[in-house]
């Protein structure tokens, strides 16, 4: 994905310790949707030719009712875009085709996954925290706008405090 590809395989985590049972994280079921919705763009940019966006959009639009899920997935799609500007490394996931995928996440999936519910549930500290890791640097104004408005679609948040630069 985003960053060297050395050392990464296509939808697989790079080393066994980078893997988190879903269940044994308290996402609730939104977050699990941005989570299998996020797999296919992060595998459309690990392999283009796939063109998996098509079908994080089509799922999107399965899971929520219209005109949220194309809204949803477009947030998604944005902030893995502003992820990826900051990031030097790839990207461990998993591949929505990967055996494991339905059960487990990578780390990095997961600090995905807390940032987002870290703005949901307005707790700042822990946004930065995790953003900064997702980003891999300081560098994370943009991509912290872009899920602060999967926020707002829930009604999680009232009003944006992360605006773009």
């Amino acid at each position: 994905m985003a960053g060297n590809p050395q050392n990464h395989q296509a939808g697989r985590p790079c080393v066994p310790d980078d893997i988190v049972f879903i269940e044994d994280m308290r996402f609730d079921n939104f977050e699990i949707s941005v989570l299998r919705i996020a797999r296919h763009f992060f595998e459309s940019l690990d392999q283009p030719k796939s063109q998996a966006w098509k079908s994080g959009f089509l799922q999107a639009e399965h899971i929520f009712p219209v005109p949220f899920g194309a809204s949803i997935a477009h947030a998604i799609s944005i902030a893995i875009d502003m992820m990826c500007l900051g990031r030097v490394r790839s990207f461990s996931y998993f591949a929505t085709s990967h055996p494991k995928a339905r059960l487990t996440m990578t780390n990095e999936e997961k600090y995905f996954l807390m940032t987002l519910q870290s703005i949901r549930l307005q707790r700042k500290s822990s946004i930065l925290s995790y953003a900064v890791m997702v980003c891999e640097g300081p560098n994370v104004r943009d991509f912290l706008s872009a899920l602060e408005r999967l926020a707002i679609i829930t009604g999680d948040v009232q009003s944006p405090a992360y605006a773009p630069l």
